[in-house]
């Protein structure tokens, strides 16, 4: 296994090299994850990640949960609009501001993600088990910053003015043709 090499040696070049083909490797393997779950629940991709954005915050207004998604308005009212429908989400005015609406995931819903995510939260531990509690704690604040940087280089993507649709360059023997 890569990381095995990786961790047999003090080179940081590998080593780094060794931390992005794993991040990468996992974030191909998210979307394969809610794509499963979501053919199991006879849902689509959008309202699983919808119910995980919402199950992640303490209810979110659809706008907000929309621009999590990446969603239109019209998209993203269509999505909780079926979720409500099937008893996943409820909308609950804001304690705050009654003039808002947040989205809230229901209890059924929950135990429905705890049903389903039993088994990799399973393999989950089972990993976590094999770690000491500094690389526990190492783990958390790394997956935490990383996240806060995908968020961050997703704004600014999204910000910048879209590339032309020429060829995408690449390095190696492969991009010099």
């Amino acid at each position: 296994m890569a990381i095995e090499f990786a961790a047999a040696t003090e080179d940081r070049e590998l080593l780094e090299k060794a931390v992005l083909r794993a991040v990468r490797a996992l974030s191909e393997a998210m979307p394969q994850h809610t794509m499963a779950a979501a053919h199991h629940l006879g849902m689509s991709a959008s309202e699983v990640r919808a119910l995980n954005v919402v199950g992640s915050h303490q209810g979110l207004t659809a706008g907000e949960l929309g621009a999590a998604l990446g969603v239109t308005s019209g998209g993203i009212t269509g999505i909780v609009d079926r979720l409500e429908r099937v008893g996943h989400l409820r909308r609950e005015p804001d304690r705050g501001d009654r003039r808002r609406v947040k989205v809230e995931v229901t209890e059924e819903a929950g135990q429905v993600a705890r049903e389903m995510l039993s088994g990799l939260n399973r393999e989950i531990r089972l990993l976590l088990q094999e770690r000491t509690p500094a690389e526990l704690m190492l783990l958390a604040d790394f997956l935490l910053q990383l996240a806060v940087a995908i968020r961050r280089d997703a704004r600014e993507l999204s910000a910048a003015p879209p590339r032309s649709r020429g060829p995408i360059p690449t390095s190696g023997p492969a991009g010099r043709r």
